[in-house]
């Protein structure tokens, strides 16, 4: 599966590289209308893009003992659509490297690492004259793939793996805006329902039948 995940992620890489590479071999009007239509910005009616970045994440409630930040990947296409003059919906389908590390002792868990599919709906509001800079809010909706677990940098038995709900709702708010053609977005995902299944029986620390909520803190680039 981690294989699977980190090829899915160079196709959405080398797309990028690709569309940006074909503009050399246009003539000079050709190319500066893809400039103006890779800016991103909402002066287009509709528009189509790839979202690539990085993430910082945890898992936060009371089921976890002693959660810290994990880093992590995420890469989407988009299509983005303009409803009135500053304002548009945006739809994205993507794949995430989630989870958290956790600050406990030898001979129990350091590491819970997730792959998921996710698809966020956004509302986009423009807040500059040339409707270069964005702020962002919605909800997304994430399935998991995999799911894995490490005690102190061994991995657990895939038939230990841990138990968590396949289904989870974030709600995510942020910010973009688009320089040349690149486009920078920081956007905030917390998520609403509560993941725990049981993880693994006899896991240690003990299990507490509390809550695991993900929480995604995300950098990304869009084209």
């Amino acid at each position: 599966m981690q294989r699977l995940f980190f090829i899915v992620m160079m196709l959405f890489a080398s797309v990028a590289i690709a569309q940006t590479d074909s503009t050399d071999l246009a003539d000079e009007e050709e190319d500066e209308e893809s400039f103006e239509w890779l800016k991103g910005n909402m002066n287009e009616d509709v528009e189509f893009g790839l979202r690539l970045g990085t993430n910082t994440t945890t898992m936060f409630g009371g089921e976890l003992d002693n959660p810290r930040p994990m880093f992590g990947l995420n890469g989407a296409v988009y299509y983005r659509k303009k409803f009135t003059p500053k304002n548009a919906f945006q739809l994205d389908l993507a794949v995430s490297l989630r989870g958290s590390n956790f600050d406990n002792p030898v001979g129990q868990y350091s590491k819970l690492v997730t792959y998921y599919i996710d698809l966020p709906v956004t509302w986009v509001r423009s807040i500059n004259a040339d409707n270069s800079s964005h702020v962002i809010a919605g909800l997304q909706y994430s399935h998991l793939l995999n799911t894995s677990i490490y005690m102190t940098s061994t991995a657990v038995a895939e038939n230990e793996r841990p138990n968590l709900r396949n289904n989870d709702v974030m709600v995510l708010a942020g910010t973009q805006f688009y320089g040349g053609f690149v486009g920078f977005q920081i956007v905030a995902k917390y998520g609403l329902l509560n993941i725990n299944n049981g993880l693994i029986s006899g896991l240690n620390p003990a299990l507490k039948n509390k809550g695991i909520h993900n929480f995604a803190l995300e950098l990304n680039l869009l084209f």
